[in-house]
């Protein structure tokens, strides 16, 4: 049973925050065994995001999204899979639909199985962006500016 083997750990990586209509997203890369980054890749997956992204609103925005969100690109034993989440409504997360690039084409994201959110290794990633927002954006001091730029600092290692 293969799909069953013993949990081992995966290298995450910070990337830069990128942005791009009106858009700021922390982005990480996670490396499965025998697998390296790939910084064409990693550009491509955000490009995509982009494309797919609702328009940005911003920080005051109650009634839609900040503007604000991360991206993981996943170099994944069997495709490079990269869920992308952002923040609306100041406390819920929303993501789109998941992106997936064959390795044959790793560069040319079509979509992923519609039902399927993220894996655990993703998940880890997706529990420190979420207590980071909690901690920082809903529970911080400052400017809700000076809160954003405090959240965008902190990234999963």
């Amino acid at each position: 049973m293969e799909h069953l083997q013993k949990f081992s750990p995966r290298c995450v990586l910070p990337l830069p925050v990128m942005e791009d209509h009106g858009w700021a997203l922390k982005r990480y890369a996670i490396l499965a065994e025998g697998k390296g980054f790939d910084k064409n890749i990693a550009t491509a997956a955000f490009s995509e995001a982009v494309r797919r992204l609702p328009p940005a609103s911003n920080l005051t925005d109650g009634a839609g999204n900040h503007g604000v969100g991360f991206q993981i690109v996943h170099f994944a034993e069997t495709a490079v899979v990269s869920p992308v989440f952002y923040w609306q409504w100041g406390s819920v997360l929303a993501n789109i639909e998941q992106m997936r690039a064959k390795w044959e084409t790793p560069t040319l994201f079509g979509d992923g199985v519609e039902e399927v959110l993220g894996c655990i290794w993703e998940m880890e990633v997706v529990s420190f962006e979420i207590s980071a927002w909690k901690n920082t954006l809903l529970g911080g001091v400052g400017t809700p500016t000076e809160r954003l730029a405090n959240y965008l600092e902190q990234q999963h290692r």
